[in-house]
């Protein structure tokens, strides 16, 4: 996982990248850190999708631009474009799953 630290900087890093995710999380939040558990869980191993990480004590421009109301929010990008937005925590095999579903080709 890698961090990000604006809407800049997420754009640049997942060009021309087909399958992207991005957790928005508040690392003082137990549902976020939950989130993030699972989301690292999930993805063990998995070299087909990346994975971003924005910290909202950190990053304030991606909730505006992708509306997000809450964290953990996890967005799911297949080949630029936003197909999928998960709130909350969830166990692993759920975002496994999803993400598996969402970013089929």
């Amino acid at each position: 996982m890698q961090n990000v630290f604006s809407y800049t900087d997420f754009s640049q890093k997942m060009e021309g990248l087909d399958r992207v995710a991005l957790l928005v999380h508040n690392p003082e939040n137990e549902f976020s850190r939950c989130a993030f558990r699972s989301i690292t869980e999930a993805l063990h191993l998995s070299q087909t999708i990346s994975v971003f990480v924005a910290d909202v004590s950190q990053v304030r421009d991606i909730h505006a631009v992708y509306k997000i109301t809450s964290e953990p929010s996890l967005l799911l990008f297949a080949k630029g474009n936003l197909v999928n937005v998960l709130e909350g925590c969830h166990e692993s095999e759920y975002f496994k799953a999803v993400i598996n579903h969402d970013l089929s080709e």
